[in-house]
């Protein structure tokens, strides 16, 4: 038996996916939209732009055990909200960076 009601879990699925959409959208495909914009205004190099989302993916990558770890000990939810936390002062960085 679960915890919630099935209308109630269908609604907080609904709402993570939506925020799963808006995470994607602000990280993964942010360069795509924003890369040339971003070396017209800074004139750093396309190469360094689009280069910095595979180095987070590579870090990604080898952080993620830990973080399995972490889920696994702790269960998703502090994960994810520290994860927003750490996506929007990521963000606010690149938002007010002057240079590499």
């Amino acid at each position: 038996m679960s915890r919630f009601p099935e209308r109630r879990r269908w609604a907080v699925v609904g709402a993570l996916g939506i925020t799963q959409i808006v995470a994607y959208g602000c990280t993964y495909y942010l360069p795509a939209v924003l890369a040339r914009p971003i070396v017209a205004d800074t004139g750093w190099s396309l190469s360094w732009v689009v280069g910095a989302l595979s180095l987070g993916l590579l870090i990604a990558g080898l952080i993620s055990p830990p973080i399995g770890r972490a889920i696994q000990e702790n269960g998703g939810r502090p994960v994810l909200a520290v994860s927003s936390v750490v996506l929007a002062v990521g963000l606010a960085i690149i938002g007010t960076a002057p240079s590499y």
